[in-house]
């Protein structure tokens, strides 16, 4: 029996697992739920997950399937359904006193609080890598696994330097991911932390990887958000009408698809790519959408970005007092979620803004307010520094 229990604990399956076909039927249904999710049918694998949980007579089962089901809720932004599930699997491994489930069940907190909107979601994800590393060994996989969940939740709050940082160590750790779903994350946002940072050929590379498994998988949302990343790409690389065809291409994918979590960034890059080219009606349109779309779904920090948006448009038509009323509706969104980059970002523009109108002493009220939010100067703030002197 101790040995059982030892190769139990060291392969992450019930000890029922080993004892003949008593938990067969739990076995079946944990498997169906581990395909589902592994093919992408979060969905379905939400209602398989549901109906075993409420089945089971066996709480080591139920708990892993509750970390299978918030897998399936994160994908779907879900979040608060999502860390509710994760919140009882960890409050069973932790009683249980196994500590690799309950560490892999704090990071599903982490990424369900990410969808969520909430800063803590860098709390959690960052004490779910350290109960990781105080084993011994520590397991590469779930390392690699926890490390990409912490760059996920990193790029969310904009702190993208410590987002590669963390995306590079988690490759460099677990070598090839076996879940090509999760390595297209990785491939993904390291492609967006890379673009934010003025690394445009690092952000290509890691595109064109990001989207040759997107192809492979044929899965439609990882292509969608993959479109909307090449249009950002291609925009900063100087090709604004083929930037336009790849966000509008995403967008109708998102439709297509009626997945509506996400969907406001693919708008705010609509939005940008009609105010460079002085599309001022359409711009504001799809700001406007994306405002109504994040605020029904409770992505402040997106709200908070649209309504920059419709502050930049209006500053470009003039309309001083417009802009100064969405900039002020984005410094509250980015309170409500400490959205300290944004609001240091939002500070800087807003400064450019007041600078061109000739308000030279606004501006540098408005420069301060960003350097304070920020902590440390950042490379954009010292520029908008250079610019407003």
């Amino acid at each position: 029996m101790e040995t059982l229990q030892l190769i139990a604990a060291r392969t992450n399956k019930p000890l029922e697992y080993f004892l003949g076909d008593a938990a067969s039927g739990d076995e079946a249904g944990l498997a169906e739920v581990e395909r589902l999710v592994a093919v992408g049918e979060n969905a379905a694998a939400v209602d398989a997950a549901e109906s075993l949980v409420a089945r089971s007579t066996d709480r080591r089962t139920a708990a892993h399937v509750r970390v299978l089901m918030c897998t399936a809720l994160v994908r779907l932004s879900q979040g608060v359904r999502a860390r509710s599930q994760a919140s009882a699997a960890r409050a069973y491994f932790e009683q249980a006193g196994d500590v690799l489930m309950a560490a892999e069940s704090l990071g599903w907190e982490a990424a369900a609080a990410r969808v969520m909107d909430d800063p803590v979601s860098v709390d959690l994800a960052t004490e779910a890598l350290r109960r990781c590393r105080s084993l011994d060994p520590v397991p590469p996989t779930t390392e690699a696994r926890l490390l990409a969940m912490l760059g996920h939740v990193l790029v969310a709050r904009h702190e993208y330097q410590r987002a590669i940082d963390a995306y590079e160590e988690a490759i460099a750790v677990g070598a090839n991911f076996a879940d090509l779903r999760r390595l297209s994350y990785v491939y993904g946002n390291l492609s967006l932390a890379y673009q934010e940072l003025g690394h445009l050929g690092q952000a290509g590379h890691y595109a064109r990887k990001a989207m040759a498994i997107d192809e492979t998988l044929q899965d439609r949302v990882l292509i969608a958000f993959g479109e909307n990343n090449l249009a950002l790409l291609i925009f900063k690389q100087g090709d604004l009408a083929s930037a336009v065809r790849h966000a509008e291409r995403s967008l109708r994918q998102l439709e297509e698809i009626g997945l509506e979590a996400g969907r406001a960034n693919v708008l705010m890059t609509l939005s940008e790519l009609e105010l460079e080219r002085s599309g001022y009606e359409a711009a504001a349109a799809y700001a406007r959408t994306a405002v109504e779309l994040a605020e029904r779904l409770g992505e402040n920090t997106n709200a908070g970005e649209a309504h920059m948006w419709l502050g930049r448009i209006a500053a470009a038509q003039d309309d001083d007092s417009a802009a100064d009323a969405e900039f002020a509706i984005a410094f509250d969104r980015f309170d409500q979620t400490r959205a300290a980059d944004w609001q240091a970002r939002g500070h800087a523009l807003y400064a450019e803004i007041l600078e061109a109108r000739g308000d030279l002493a606004g501006a540098n009220r408005q420069l301060r307010r960003a350097l304070a939010a920020a902590g440390r100067p950042s490379t954009y703030l010292e520029a908008a520094r250079i610019a407003i002197a």
